[in-house]
C-alpha cells in the first residue's frame, strides 16, 4: 500500500490518487499554506473549492462502483490450456451509473482486463474476453478487481468482487493415433434395435398402423390376438474408450491427466471422424452420436477424480489410454 492509498479490507474496497490526483492534492496544499500566511480570502474561496472538488470526487467514485456484480459465461467449448472465448457480465443493480470503468479477471495466474465505458442503472453489458485456464475440472470462485478514476480522474477507486457463474473446463486435446487391433475394428462395440430387415428381433402385439404382412398368424392364433414380429437393424457402432478412475491403476497423478488428456483426445478424434461413440467409467457409461453426447462425456473425464477403489477391466474390445498415442510428440 502506497502513501496515496487507502484500503477497506471489510468491503474490498481501495481508493488511491492518481498521479494527477496526487499533484491536485500538493496545489491544494500550497494553496491552503499560502492562504493562511496571506489571510487573502480569494484564495481561501479558492482553497475551498480546490477540497471540496477532491472529497466530491471520492464521493462519486464510491456511487459508481458500489452495486456491481460480474459473471462469466461460455461462448464455445473450454479446453485446458487454450485460449478460451468467454463472455463477461457486468450488471449494475444499482440506481447510479457506471462510466469509466476497468475490469480485470484473474484466473490461475493470469490476469486479463477490459474496459467498461457505460452501464446503465439497474442494467447489464456482456463484453468478450479470452482467457487461459491451465487444468481441467470446475471453476469456481474466481475473483476480479473493477477500478474506476471517474470523474475527474484525480481518486481512483478499486474494488475486489466474486465472479459468478461456473465453467466446466474439458481436459487438454491434441492430435492422436488410434491402434486398432485389426481391420474389423475389435475396439467397436456393434448394437442392434427393431425395425429393420435383418434376423427375428422379438415379437410384439398389433398396433394400428402396424404392416399386416409382419403379423406372425401362428403365434397371432395360439395366444388369440394379432403379433408382429420385429426384425433387427444395425444400427451402428460405437467406439468405446474406457478410463480406470482406480488410483492403484496409475504410477502417479501426472500420468493420470496424461490419460485423462489420451482418453479425451482420442474420444473426440472419434466424434469429428462421425462416428457414435462410448466412453465408460467405473460406474458411469455414456454413448450416442450426437453432440451433446460427446460434451456430457467430455464434462464426464473434466471431472474425473482418482478413486481408492481397486482396478477395474474395461469393457470388452475399449480403447484405453494404452492404445492411443499423440502426434507429433505432443505431452
Amino acid at each position: 500500500m502506497s502513501l496515496v492509498e487507502v484500503r477497506f479490507r471489510k468491503s474490498h474496497r481501495a481508493e488511491r490518487l492518481t498521479r494527477s490526483g496526487l499533484l491536485f492534492f500538493l496545489a491544494i496544499i500550497g494553496i491552503g499554506a499560502v492562504a493562511i500566511n496571506s489571510g487573502n480570502n480569494l484564495l481561501y474561496l479558492v482553497f475551498s473549492a480546490l477540497l471540496s472538488a477532491l472529497i466530491f470526487s471520492g464521493l462519486l467514485s464510491v456511487a459508481n462502483l458500489r452495486r456491481l456484480e460480474i459473471s462469466l459465461d461460455t461462448v464455445d467449448e473450454v479446453y485446458a490450456g487454450r485460449p478460451a472465448s468467454l463472455a463477461v457480465r457486468v450488471r449494475n443493480t444499482g440506481s447510479f451509473p457506471l462510466f469509466f470503468a476497468r475490469v480485470s479477471v484473474r484466473a490461475g495466474g493470469d490476469t486479463v482486463s477490459l474496459s467498461v465505458p457505460f452501464v446503465g442503472a439497474r442494467s447489464a453489458v456482456e463484453l468478450p474476453l479470452t482467457l487461459t485456464l491451465l487444468t481441467r475440472g470446475r471453476v469456481t470462485g474466481l475473483r476480479a478487481d473493477i477500478a474506476s478514476a471517474f470523474p475527474f480522474g484525480i481518486v481512483e477507486m478499486s474494488r475486489d468482487v466474486a465472479v459468478g457463474g461456473e465453467l466446466i473446463v474439458y481436459p487438454q486435446i491434441h492430435p492422436v493415433l488410434l491402434q486398432r487391433q485389426d481391420e474389423q475394428g475389435e475396439h467397436r462395440l456393434e448394437r442392434a434395435r427393431a425395425g429393420g430387415d435383418g434376423d427375428f428381433f422379438s415379437l410384439r402385439r398389433y398396433h394400428a398402423g402396424d404392416d399386416s404382412r409382419h403379423i406372425d398368424w401362428k403365434v397371432s392364433a395360439r395366444r388369440g390376438d394379432p403379433y408382429v414380429v420385429e426384425q433387427e437393424a444395425r444400427y451402428q457402432q460405437e467406439t468405446v474408450f474406457y478410463l480406470d478412475t482406480a488410483r492403484g491403476a496409475w504410477p502417479d497423478s501426472q500420468a493420470f491427466e496424461l490419460g485423462v488428456s489420451k482418453i479425451a483426445s482420442g474420444l473426440t478424434s472419434a466424434f469429428e471422424s462421425g462416428e457414435a461413440i462410448a466412453l465408460a467409467l467405473p460406474g458411469s457409461f455414456l454413448n450416442g452420436r450426437d453432440r451433446r453426447v460427446w460434451q456430457q462425456a467430455m464434462e464426464l473425464l473434466a471431472l474425473a477424480e482418482l478413486t481408492e477403489d481397486p482396478p477395474h477391466p474395461g469393457p470388452l474390445h475399449s480403447f484405453t489410454h494404452e492404445d492411443i498415442s499423440f502426434v507429433n510428440g505432443a505431452p
